[in-house]
């Protein structure tokens, strides 16, 4: 069994000292929960609301931040995930989540559809990323020593394509990351779900929490299974549930076996075709 942390801040904007040492607190408290991976919200080294200030707080990965992560997580011997503005060439940023582990860096996921469909200029229906971020392209997973891990970041969840590749490559765990203001709740707390039920995979999610600056932020976290053999039932059971305000560590045992387990019994990935992505990538293209 492996233990599970998900943790959910408060970011002060652009605050990275900050938000850092934050994360380390709830990390110490994870670790003393004997808790192997350890999983923050999208954008939490910086918070959402930087604006132009994106540019100056953006660091590369690897960069200074991910070497203090790198030393936490070889420090303890444990794996974190977090989100953070990434600095590429020159006005060139991407919002992305890196992982660390107890040998060091392990990689990066760069959020791949940046949402832009909110009109608010400010407050909680309004999402920076099509202003400040460019999109990510890499479908990429990461094989560590607790098992192959998939990353998506906020909006991604939406798309049931990537969080598909992301387990036809075979990972045991999707990480799911996000800075979803309160009005998102129900939408998340069901797609979650969802995306865990037709991959018959552990799903692991984090969001941000309280309020920063107009943003009131959700929290509610939670890890759901791939399936229970027993029910035939998939994308269950929900191993623990993060509250919907305070910053917080909550804990859950995940068990990568059980994705194993349920799927001779709930064969969505067996009755998958290539005619379908075949025949969806050419309606597609007739739509674009």
């Amino acid at each position: 069994m492996l233990k599970v942390a998900i943790g959910q801040i408060t970011p002060k904007t652009g605050e990275k000292e900050f938000n850092i040492q934050k994360m380390k607190e709830l990390t110490l408290q994870a670790v003393e929960s004997d808790a192997k991976l350890i999983v923050f919200p999208e954008l939490a080294l910086t918070g959402y609301n930087c604006g132009d200030r994106f540019f100056e707080v953006a660091e590369t990965i690897p960069g200074p931040s991910t070497k203090i992560f790198e030393e936490l997580a070889e420090q303890y011997q444990v794996h974190i995930i977090w989100g953070m503005p990434e600095k590429s060439i020159d006005g060139i940023l991407y919002n992305s989540a890196a992982m660390v582990g107890p040998q060091g860096f392990i990689g990066k996921w760069r959020k791949h559809t940046l949402p832009g469909h909110a009109t608010d200029l400010s407050g909680p229906g309004a999402f920076p990323d099509r202003r400040y971020f460019k999109a990510g392209e890499d479908l990429t997973v990461f094989q560590t020593s607790i098992g192959k891990i998939g990353i998506l970041i906020c909006y991604d969840i939406f798309y049931p394509e990537l969080a598909r590749a992301l387990t036809l490559q075979g990972v045991d765990i999707i990480v799911g990351i996000s800075g979803s203001p309160k009005f998102e709740k129900d939408i998340f707390e069901s797609i979650v779900k969802v995306r865990a039920m037709e991959n018959t995979v552990w799903f692991v999610y984090t969001n941000l929490v309280g309020k920063e600056d107009e943003t009131e932020y959700w929290g509610g976290g939670f890890i759901v299974g791939p399936g229970e053999k027993d029910k035939k039932l998939p994308g269950s059971p929900m191993v623990c549930k993060a509250p919907y305000e305070g910053e917080c560590i909550t804990i859950g045992e995940v068990d990568v076996r059980k994705n194993q387990e349920i799927r001779p019994y709930f064969p969505v990935l067996r009755d998958l075709t290539t005619r379908m992505y075949e025949q969806l990538a050419d309606i597609h293209r007739r739509l674009s």
